[in-house]
């Protein structure tokens, strides 16, 4: 292609668009005159630039828009819906023709040539239009202003070099004035010898203020230079509403219902790739709201509801994040049903409980449908787990929630640039990485004591979660190399999707904002690493993968799953009111291969003593209402419960208290503050095993 023809797909691109978003504008307001004339000027100067380029035949389909639409300019009849149909096919196959040229335009309406109600959504191909940036005259101005300003700045620092060098000048004479000293006496010298003195610490003061001055100012004016270069390679949202919109409109016909798409905040700004990524899952999320959301005719009349369905799209930027918000006001989603689907796929059990926000989480897998038939649109189980995928690639996040009868929203999160990310430095073993700040959900101090060991390896308590811990040395480290943490070091909480790890590193160094730059082909960089980034000096930084390391704890999650389900033995109740310390008790069980039930009181204990057959009492005893002998003794009273052994955890140690806890029939007496883990798991699997 020349380069006449690719100024030419670049200009029919926007033309397209363009003409594609007013016609669906003029759809909606028929009577509007300036769009109108919008919708005739775009069609002309298409069918100019064609022309020019001898692309005769889209010339020709311009010309025939131009035509259709200049009876409506010079009359009071107003167009219809069905006429604005006939253009959009007419602009579709103007995509077609462009396509040919090696454009890749937006994707528009479909059809068969057999008139309305045939039209079906096309799956969007690539969009060049989000690989290229159109730049303001206005933006580039200022741009160039901050550079010229920069340039400016370096005036000052010349004048500070000439200071620099007067000094230089001013030392060797003053030497040459000390070595003649050194021959002829010092008589008579010292005033000269004290101005020169002066006179070289006054011209290295002002240097030193006029360089430090100088270099503060370009700092700054570069950083702004680099903001608003950083700002000239976004694009806006309402780069892609277009093709929204049309896929909603497009959906409604081929379903035979009637949609109207409205948006708010198009002119928020993002990454083009980011933005043709989240193009595509709005489109899965527009089709689906349309096929399951919006009734139809009849049903929104029956539930007092507008003819037309509202789909609904929200875009706002929350600092480096941009969240897309699409709600419908349809009739929402049916619990049941999806819960139904979800074991008829075998992705959910029929004896599983699933609360309603669980269930509805369910949607997002992929094989998951409640479409009675697969269609041109739904059916196959493949849409929303494209969402969530979307924006897993793009490190954000998915949220759905629905009322039945009232509608759907799903809101996708994304940040607003990939190549600039912000980071938390970290030290390990002499070297720095860079963990992605999103993907950190917190950080603390560890002492060894609180590393727990079970048999799938370590973990750590953050909040109420016994997450897989490990050395980041072990985990970037070359098979056989030993990467050893210190007693006391620091853990940094990752999360991706459902997976955690917890990262041991000796400190945080901490946090920065890089541009990701890929490994050269070859490099042999671990899985967990996602691509390099300079510091300062322009030395490299492995900058890391939370996917990667996440899945590492989730692979380690399942040994330690592996591993319960090989003894057949009873569970074990936790009985304690500290969250704590129920949560160590069961990270240090759960890690030994046990599974374990938690209660708050001894009250709630002793109910779930008689729902279920435990292998294992574990109990506190200052608990408000009954205390801990009091439950030991209950249970030895009990004829389907005496045979349960009692192991008291307590923080009183006096012997008056252990002989109470011998004399209400517990098993084992372990003080808080002589708690050794060894000597609870012996304990725990000496008594487990007597009562086997």
């Amino acid at each position: 292609m020349n380069e006449l023809e690719d100024y030419f797909r670049d200009e029919a691109n926007e033309i397209v668009e363009g003409l594609t978003r007013d016609l669906l504008a003029l759809e909606k307001n028929p009577a509007d005159s300036a769009i109108l004339a919008r919708c005739m000027r775009l069609a002309h100067t298409l069918k100019g630039a064609a022309r020019v380029v001898r692309q005769t035949r889209i010339g020709e389909m311009a010309h025939t828009i131009e035509d259709a639409l200049a009876p409506f300019r010079d009359t009071d009849e107003t167009i219809t819906s069905d006429y604005v149909s006939d253009l959009l096919r007419i602009l579709e196959r103007i995509r077609e023709e462009t396509m040919k040229l090696g454009a890749t335009i937006a994707p528009g309406p479909a059809s068969d040539g057999k008139g309305k109600g045939t039209t079906k959504p096309a799956p969007p191909p690539i969009d060049d239009r989000l690989e290229t940036v159109r730049v303001d005259i206005a933006d580039m101005d200022a741009l160039l202003e901050g550079l010229s300003e920069a340039s400016i700045q370096i005036g000052p620092l010349n004048g500070g070099l000439a200071a620099l060098q007067h000094a230089l000048r001013l030392a060797v004479l003053l030497r040459e004035e000390l070595e003649l000293g050194q021959t002829m006496g010092e008589r008579g010298r010292s005033p000269r010898l004290a101005a020169q003195f002066a006179e070289i610490t006054q011209s290295l003061v002002h240097a030193e203020r006029d360089i430090n001055a100088s270099l503060g100012r370009i700092e700054r004016e570069l950083g702004e230079v680099q903001s608003r270069a950083a700002t000239l390679r976004l694009l806006p949202v309402g780069a892609i509403l277009g093709t929204l919109e049309l896929t909603a409109r497009d959906t409604a016909e081929a379903l035979g219902k009637n949609v109207s798409f409205s948006a708010r905040g198009g002119e928020v700004r993002l990454e083009g790739h980011v933005l043709s990524a989240v193009r595509d899952a709005l489109l899965h999320v527009i089709r689906n709201a349309v096929d399951h959301g919006i009734e139809t005719f009849e049903e929104r009349l029956a539930w007092g509801k507008p003819e037309a369905g509202r789909i609904h799209l929200d875009i706002e930027r929350r600092g480096r994040m941009v969240a897309f918000r699409c709600s419908d006001d349809g009739r929402g989603i049916d619990v049941a049903a999806v819960r139904k689907a979800a074991v008829h796929r075998g992705l959910a059990s029929s004896e599983e409980e699933l609360d309603e926000e669980a269930t509805l989480a369910l949607v997002f897998r992929s094989g998951l449908t409640t479409a009675a038939e697969v269609t041109e649109i739904s059916g196959r189980g493949v849409g929303l787990d494209v969402v969530r995928e979307v924006a897993s690639r793009l490190r954000g996040s998915v949220r759905l929630s629905s009322k039945l009868g009232e509608g759907t929203t799903i809101e996708i999160e994304v940040p607003v640039s990939l190549s600039s990310i912000p980071v938390l430095s970290v030290m390990f073993g002499g070297s720095t990485a860079l963990v992605p700040l999103d993907a950190v959900r917190g950080t603390r101090r560890l002492t060894a004591s609180e590393r727990l060991q079970g048999p799938d390896g370590e973990r750590i308590l953050f909040g109420d979660r016994a997450v897989p811990f490990t050395s980041l040395g072990a985990v970037l480290a070359s098979e056989g190399e030993r990467h050893d943490l210190p007693e006391a070091c620091s853990a940094v909480i990752v999360q991706s999707g459902e997976a955690w790890i917890a990262l041991g590193v000796d400190r945080l160094l901490g946090t920065m904002d890089v541009v990701l730059r890929p490994l050269p082909p070859g490099a042999g960089a671990p899985a967990a690493v996602a691509g390099a980034a300079f510091d300062a000096q322009g030395d490299p930084l492995l900058v890391l993968d939370p996917p990667a390391l996440a899945r590492t704890g989730a692979r380690r999650g399942a040994a330690m799953e592996t591993r319960r389900e090989a003894p057949k033995r009873l569970p074990i109740l936790v009985i304690d009111d500290s969250l704590t310390t129920r949560m160590l008790e069961q990270s240090i069980l759960e890690a030994a291969g046990y599974e374990v039930d938690l209660s708050a009181s001894a009250e709630e204990g002793l109910r779930k003593a008689k729902a279920r057959k435990y292998g294992l009492f574990i109990v506190d005893v200052e608990m408000p209402g009954m205390d801990g002998f009091e439950f030991t003794a209950t249970t030895r009273a009990d004829p389907a419960l005496r045979d349960v052994p009692v192991i008291i955890v307590t923080s009183l140690a006096t012997s008056k208290d252990r002989e109470k806890g011998a004399a209400a029939g517990a098993s084992a007496y372990i003080v808080k503050g002589e708690f050794d883990q060894k000597h609870f798991v012996r304990k725990v699997a000496e008594l487990l095993g007597a009562a086997s």
